[in-house]
């Protein structure tokens, strides 16, 4: 869509707030400071960039403290150069009564459309520390303004 600058300013606050709690789409841009002496992302940057996401889209599908309790099947499928633009997508695939699921994968610009890395992230409603039920967002409630 083509917006006019003045239109999109004034329309971010309802377009953030009909965002799926579900999904989360975000981009990094891979500079020298991210990278390994290959020059190519470093794994451990790269997962602290999946782990986030996976925390974001989880805090935003119920409003409550996270933590992560596990990573599962960690993949560096393809490696990363310097100047890509990493875009990372989470999802909440699994909701049990104390924890859910976030499948996290990521894709750059400048390749064959497929994943470059994956991840499976499972997180925990806490309360005071302690896990508590989940109680996801309805959609009618509005998304928080940073």
């Amino acid at each position: 869509m083509n917006f006019p600058i003045s239109q999109l300013a004034m329309d971010w606050p309802s377009a953030l707030s009909s965002a799926s709690s579900t999904e989360m789409l975000r981009s990094e841009l891979v500079l020298p400071r991210h990278a390994n002496h290959y020059g190519t992302l470093f794994g451990p940057e790269a997962l602290s960039w999946l782990g986030q996401n996976a925390h974001m889209v989880a805090a935003r599908f119920c409003h409550q403290d996270i933590v992560m309790v596990a990573v599962k099947d960690v993949q560096f499928l393809a490696p990363v150069p310097v100047g890509s633009v990493l875009h990372i997508h989470s999802g909440v695939t699994r909701v049990g009564g104390t924890s859910m699921t976030v499948e996290v994968h990521a894709r750059i610009d400048n390749a064959a459309p497929s994943d470059v890395l994956r991840a499976t992230f499972e997180m925990v409603a806490v309360d005071g520390g302690k896990p508590c039920r989940i109680t996801p967002r309805t959609p009618s409630e509005p998304q928080p303004l940073p």
